[in-house]
């Protein structure tokens, strides 16, 4: 029994060590219909994804690089020395607790062996979690920015790891365990100039690398190649790939001197598709967003903001209107150096958001709550995944 779960323990861990350390971020492929995606930007997941006619941060060059132009600039430049996140999702977190209290189950049938309770346990587990989405991901986006009167740019770093798996009964051509991994790196910039009184054209460079793994492992697989299914992962199934992507976006800021100073938005993201060839591909967007910020005395800033995204419907897991639907809203608490706090809601995929932020000097603290339709229809089958972000910057 012991052997067994040896055996089971190399083979998760060289799964894991693989998608994290050696393969990548968005191809969705056979564990989920989720959307394929290659950055979330905490704050923008906090405000139901509503970020096409918001932005001003360097996150906006995942969604729309004109808006880099709100920026603050009474702030300076906005930069982020270290900004890693952490995503993971409810099923993902009561996977691993329940996977930790059947490896702590004790001696019941007094043979001074745990070995077959563990091994029960462990299969209660599994059958426990068939057909349920486990997703984990770790991101990092190092980049610095600035806004002038007329014009803004950014530059910087992004990685982005994730793991989709999913559990099943072993019979079929779903196998036993389907994995989707990857891990995207490379730089990113991002320009936005004011073409004429108010509106404001955008344009955005990408140049990436990325490793991945999809694959369904049949049972008799892993049994298989448990001695060397290190080498099989990394030899035989994973898919390596470049490219370079091009963003495009328009900001207009339609009455910037009224009370409610609205604008909309406008991006066509990863142009004729980000394509890495055998690794996948991501493919090309077109969204578009409408955003308010009512000016109110005791705060400095509120903003709504409405998208609908995938206009041309190119995402191929479905045609469904409300999964391409955002909502959402953030207010800044208060601004007073050294401290700085915000708090955002939202609607994502018709599920609802929620964030908040806390800064202390150069260290700022998130907490991001979202839900994640891997289904084909809003309210089908939601993934609830929870973000924390570290950022060393200012």
């Amino acid at each position: 029994m012991k052997t067994i779960k040896i055996y089971l323990i190399n083979a998760i861990l060289a799964i894991t060590v693989f998608a994290f350390l050696a393969s990548t971020a968005f191809a969705q492929g056979p564990t989920s219909n989720e959307y394929p995606y290659l950055y979330k930007s905490s704050r923008a997941m906090g405000m139901g994804g509503a970020y096409t006619a918001i932005g001003g941060r360097v996150d906006a060059l995942f969604y729309n690089p004109a808006t880099l132009i709100n920026i603050p600039r009474d702030k300076g430049w906005d930069v982020n020395l270290l900004n890693i996140s952490v995503h993971a999702g409810k099923n993902t977190e009561d996977f691993v607790e329940d996977m930790g209290d059947a490896f702590d189950v004790t001696d019941q049938n007094g043979n001074g062996n745990t070995g077959d309770e563990e091994l029960k346990a462990m299969n209660n587990v599994l059958a426990r979690y068939q057909g349920k989405n486990l997703h984990l991901s770790v991101t990092d986006l190092t980049a610095i920015g600035k806004s002038f009167d007329s014009s803004a740019f950014a530059v910087g770093g992004v990685g982005v790891g994730r793991l989709d798996a999913m559990a099943h009964q072993g019979f079929g051509s779903d196998g036993l365990l389907e994995i989707n991994a990857d891990m995207t790196y490379g730089a990113v910039t991002g320009y936005s100039m004011e073409a004429t009184n108010g509106l404001y054209l955008g344009l955005g460079i990408k140049a990436l690398k990325r490793e991945s793994l999809i694959h369904s492992f049949t049972a008799q697989e892993l049994v298989d190649k448990q001695d060397t299914l290190d080498d099989y992962i990394t030899d035989q199934l994973r898919k390596k790939g470049s490219a370079i992507g091009f963003d495009a976006g328009l900001l207009w800021k339609i009455n910037p001197d009224s009370w409610w100073k609205p604008s909309a938005g406008f991006s066509v993201m990863n142009i004729g598709d980000l394509d890495f060839k055998e690794a996948g591909k991501l493919p090309m967007t077109v969204n578009a967003g409408f955003s308010v910020n009512p000016q109110i005395s005791w705060s400095r800033s509120l903003l709504i903001g409405f998208d609908y995204v995938d206009i041309l419907n190119n995402y191929e897991q479905d045609k469904d209107m409300l999964k391409r639907t955002r909502l959402g809203a953030e207010l800044q608490l208060f601004d007073i150096m050294p401290v700085e706090m915000a708090v955002r809601a939202g609607l994502y995929e018709g599920y609802p958001t929620f964030g908040a932020d806390l800064r202390l000097l150069t260290f700022l603290f998130s907490y991001t709550m979202y839900s994640e339709e891997i289904g084909a229809y809003s309210g089908q089958d939601k993934d609830t995944r929870h973000i924390l972000t570290f950022n060393l910057g200012w």
